[in-house]
Protein backbone atom coordinates (compact mmCIF):
# COMPACT_ATOMS: atom_id res chain seq x y z
CA UNK A 1 0.00 0.00 0.00
CA UNK A 2 1.43 3.48 -0.92
CA UNK A 3 -0.61 5.17 1.25
CA UNK A 4 1.80 6.01 4.50
CA UNK A 5 -1.34 6.52 6.66
CA UNK A 6 -1.95 2.27 6.18
CA UNK A 7 2.15 1.47 6.48
CA UNK A 8 2.76 -1.45 8.75
CA UNK A 9 -1.15 -1.25 9.64
CA UNK A 10 -3.41 -4.34 10.70
CA UNK A 11 -6.88 -3.97 10.01
CA UNK A 12 -10.03 -5.52 11.78
CA UNK A 13 -12.83 -4.91 8.88
CA UNK A 14 -15.65 -4.46 11.22
CA UNK A 15 -18.75 -4.23 8.73
CA UNK A 16 -18.53 -5.18 5.15
CA UNK A 17 -21.74 -5.14 2.76
CA UNK A 18 -22.36 -4.67 -1.19
CA UNK A 19 -22.88 -0.88 0.12
CA UNK A 20 -19.54 -0.21 1.80
CA UNK A 21 -16.57 -1.68 4.11
CA UNK A 22 -15.53 -0.14 7.63
CA UNK A 23 -12.21 -1.55 9.67
CA UNK A 24 -10.24 -0.32 12.50
CA UNK A 25 -6.58 0.49 12.70
CA UNK A 26 -6.10 -1.60 16.10
CA UNK A 27 -1.60 -1.44 16.28
CA UNK A 28 -1.07 2.54 15.55
CA UNK A 29 -1.44 4.21 18.57
CA UNK A 30 -2.31 8.31 18.75
CA UNK A 31 -0.06 10.42 19.53
CA UNK A 32 -0.04 12.02 23.02
CA UNK A 33 -3.43 10.10 23.70
CA UNK A 34 -3.94 7.49 26.68
CA UNK A 35 -7.29 7.19 28.29
CA UNK A 36 -6.43 9.73 30.91
CA UNK A 37 -6.28 12.52 28.35
CA UNK A 38 -9.12 11.31 26.60
CA UNK A 39 -11.64 11.51 29.27
CA UNK A 40 -10.33 15.01 30.40
CA UNK A 41 -11.15 16.00 26.89
CA UNK A 42 -14.06 14.50 26.92
CA UNK A 43 -15.44 15.37 30.41
CA UNK A 44 -16.04 12.40 31.94
CA UNK A 45 -14.18 12.48 34.77
CA UNK A 46 -10.60 11.09 36.45
CA UNK A 47 -10.26 7.77 35.15
CA UNK A 48 -10.45 5.20 38.46
CA UNK A 49 -9.02 2.44 35.82
CA UNK A 50 -6.81 2.04 32.81
CA UNK A 51 -5.59 5.66 33.23
CA UNK A 52 -2.51 4.79 31.12
CA UNK A 53 -3.98 2.61 28.58
CA UNK A 54 -3.62 4.15 24.79
CA UNK A 55 -6.04 5.26 22.59
CA UNK A 56 -5.62 3.77 18.89
CA UNK A 57 -5.27 5.83 15.46
CA UNK A 58 -8.02 3.97 13.95
CA UNK A 59 -7.89 5.71 10.82
CA UNK A 60 -8.12 8.73 8.41
CA UNK A 61 -12.03 9.20 8.72
CA UNK A 62 -13.58 11.18 11.24
CA UNK A 63 -10.15 11.17 13.24
CA UNK A 64 -12.11 12.92 15.65
CA UNK A 65 -14.85 10.27 15.83
CA UNK A 66 -14.20 7.86 18.77
CA UNK A 67 -14.69 3.86 18.87
CA UNK A 68 -13.99 1.36 21.27
CA UNK A 69 -13.69 -2.43 19.96
CA UNK A 70 -14.46 -4.60 22.77
CA UNK A 71 -15.18 -8.03 24.14
CA UNK A 72 -18.54 -9.07 23.68
CA UNK A 73 -19.17 -9.34 27.40
CA UNK A 74 -20.39 -6.18 27.70
CA UNK A 75 -22.68 -4.67 25.57
CA UNK A 76 -24.91 -1.57 25.63
CA UNK A 77 -28.39 -1.34 23.58
CA UNK A 78 -26.48 0.81 20.33
CA UNK A 79 -22.94 -1.62 20.12
CA UNK A 80 -22.80 -3.27 17.08
CA UNK A 81 -21.95 -7.12 17.21
CA UNK A 82 -18.97 -7.50 14.96
CA UNK A 83 -18.72 -11.79 15.60
CA UNK A 84 -19.74 -13.56 18.02
CA UNK A 85 -16.08 -12.73 19.91
CA UNK A 86 -15.75 -8.89 19.22
CA UNK A 87 -18.41 -5.68 19.50
CA UNK A 88 -18.30 -2.11 18.42
CA UNK A 89 -19.82 0.62 20.56
CA UNK A 90 -19.50 4.11 19.62
CA UNK A 91 -20.91 5.94 22.54
CA UNK A 92 -19.45 7.70 25.49
CA UNK A 93 -21.14 5.99 27.76
CA UNK A 94 -18.65 2.77 27.54
CA UNK A 95 -15.73 5.07 28.24
CA UNK A 96 -17.75 5.74 31.54
CA UNK A 97 -18.01 2.37 31.96
CA UNK A 98 -14.07 1.29 31.26
CA UNK A 99 -12.92 3.83 33.63
CA UNK A 100 -15.00 3.19 36.65
CA UNK A 101 -13.84 -0.49 36.28
CA UNK A 102 -17.52 -2.39 34.83
CA UNK A 103 -16.62 -2.07 31.15
CA UNK A 104 -15.70 -5.03 28.53
CA UNK A 105 -12.62 -7.12 29.40
CA UNK A 106 -10.98 -6.31 26.47
CA UNK A 107 -10.74 -3.21 24.75
CA UNK A 108 -9.35 -0.79 21.65
CA UNK A 109 -10.44 2.93 22.29
CA UNK A 110 -9.78 4.31 18.47
CA UNK A 111 -10.41 7.53 16.88
CA UNK A 112 -11.03 8.19 13.45
CA UNK A 113 -11.51 4.49 11.43
CA UNK A 114 -10.75 3.46 7.76
CA UNK A 115 -13.74 2.88 5.39
CA UNK A 116 -14.34 2.11 1.75
CA UNK A 117 -16.84 2.79 -0.65
CA UNK A 118 -18.65 -0.22 -2.61
CA UNK A 119 -16.61 -2.54 -4.58
CA UNK A 120 -13.81 -0.22 -3.90
CA UNK A 121 -12.22 -3.11 -1.00
CA UNK A 122 -12.58 -5.83 -3.35
CA UNK A 123 -10.89 -3.96 -5.82
CA UNK A 124 -8.06 -3.40 -3.15
CA UNK A 125 -7.84 -6.67 -2.61
CA UNK A 126 -7.70 -8.21 -6.28
CA UNK A 127 -5.08 -5.76 -6.70
CA UNK A 128 -3.26 -7.33 -3.81
CA UNK A 129 -3.02 -4.14 -1.94
CA UNK A 130 -4.02 -6.03 0.92
CA UNK A 131 -2.96 -8.97 2.47
CA UNK A 132 -6.09 -10.90 4.72
CA UNK A 133 -5.89 -13.20 7.26
CA UNK A 134 -8.83 -14.92 9.21
CA UNK A 135 -9.67 -13.23 12.66
CA UNK A 136 -7.35 -14.23 15.43
CA UNK A 137 -8.54 -13.13 18.91
CA UNK A 138 -5.16 -13.45 20.79
CA UNK A 139 -3.71 -10.52 17.89
CA UNK A 140 -6.18 -8.33 18.01
CA UNK A 141 -6.40 -7.17 21.94
CA UNK A 142 -2.74 -8.12 22.41
CA UNK A 143 -1.89 -4.56 21.15
CA UNK A 144 0.37 -3.35 24.34
CA UNK A 145 2.91 -6.32 24.33
CA UNK A 146 3.48 -7.55 20.63
CA UNK A 147 4.02 -6.11 17.26
CA UNK A 148 0.47 -7.45 15.51
CA UNK A 149 1.91 -6.52 11.87
CA UNK A 150 4.81 -8.80 12.33
CA UNK A 151 2.64 -11.26 14.44
CA UNK A 152 0.52 -11.63 11.49
CA UNK A 153 2.78 -12.09 9.14
CA UNK A 154 4.67 -14.90 10.54
CA UNK A 155 1.27 -16.46 11.07
CA UNK A 156 0.82 -16.60 7.27
CA UNK A 157 4.19 -18.06 6.95
CA UNK A 158 6.04 -14.69 5.89
CA UNK A 159 9.15 -13.31 7.25
CA UNK A 160 9.19 -9.48 7.19
CA UNK A 161 12.53 -8.78 7.08
CA UNK A 162 12.66 -10.53 3.35
CA UNK A 163 9.95 -8.30 2.13
CA UNK A 164 10.71 -5.53 -0.01
CA UNK A 165 8.59 -2.35 -1.77
CA UNK A 166 9.93 -2.73 -5.10
CA UNK A 167 8.46 -4.88 -7.78
CA UNK A 168 10.12 -6.33 -10.62
CA UNK A 169 9.88 -9.44 -13.53
CA UNK A 170 12.31 -12.23 -13.54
Amino acid sequence: MDDPRFANTVILICQHDDKSAMGLIINQKADGMDLDELSKQLGTGTPRFGGDTPVHYGGPVEPSRGMVLHSSDHVLPETVMVSNEVAMTANIRIISEITNGYGPSEFIIALGHASWAAGQLETELKSNAWITMPYAHDLVFSCLNRNQWQDCYSRLGIATEHMSSSIGHA
